[in-house]
């Protein structure tokens, strides 16, 4: 939350007369419904889209949705506005740049929150958590990279600053419900098997 408020008065203070420092929603309420709510739904999805699950695991649902309204949201938050600082202009030109900057910069924190954090609570040792990111976040980037920029680039060019993290978090459902696909299964270059298999 800090970094939040940190980048939004660095912001406010170098761009003073901008009309964006107006247009900021409201961060707890982004934090708590616009994230936090998709990436439970996302989990939950995915739980009962896998056929070898019994019953839905509801400690998992509540990692899931801790992660999203208290780690993910704010970062997000925090990248959507100092996007628009990085780069500043509103044209296709300008969405494109932002979206593919993206995708080398605040992506590779995205997965790496993701698979360090959703590990951590589960009790699983800092060296088992970092395997999981070097085998998990390649293989993420790599089909992030063809779908992202694409819904980024839309966002930058026509979608209004203060509904931005609302759009991204609309797509994030069916992105979230993959990661934790991907949170389930192994990836080729881990411990045992290939991608596709059960841990």
């Amino acid at each position: 939350m800090h970094l939040s408020s940190l980048f939004l008065f660095l912001e406010c203070t170098l761009y003073p007369n901008s009309p964006q420092r107006h247009q900021t929603p409201d961060l707890p309420r982004v934090t708590i419904l616009q994230m936090g709510v998709p990436t439970v739904r996302s989990n939950t999805t995915q739980q009962l889209m896998d056929r070898k699950k019994e019953k839905l695991n509801g400690w998992e649902t509540l990692r899931f949705g801790i992660f999203g309204a208290l780690i993910l949201a704010p970062s997000l938050y925090c990248w959507v506005r100092l996007a628009n600082v990085i780069v500043k202009g509103s044209t296709l030109k300008h969405a494109v740049i932002k979206a593919y900057i993206e995708q080398f910069t605040w992506a590779p924190i995205a997965y790496t929150e993701f698979y360090l954090c959703i590990n951590l609570m589960e009790g699983k040792t800092l060296n088992e958590c970092l395997q999981e990111c070097r085998t998990k976040i390649p293989p993420t980037w790599k089909i992030g990279f063809c779908v992202w920029p694409v819904i980024q680039t839309v966002n930058f060019w026509v979608i209004p600053l203060k509904h931005r993290v609302s759009f991204v978090g609309f797509f994030s459902y069916i992105w979230n419900t993959f990661l934790s696909y991907m949170h389930h299964y192994k990836v080729e270059g881990s411990e045992s098997s290939s991608f596709g298999e059960t841990q």
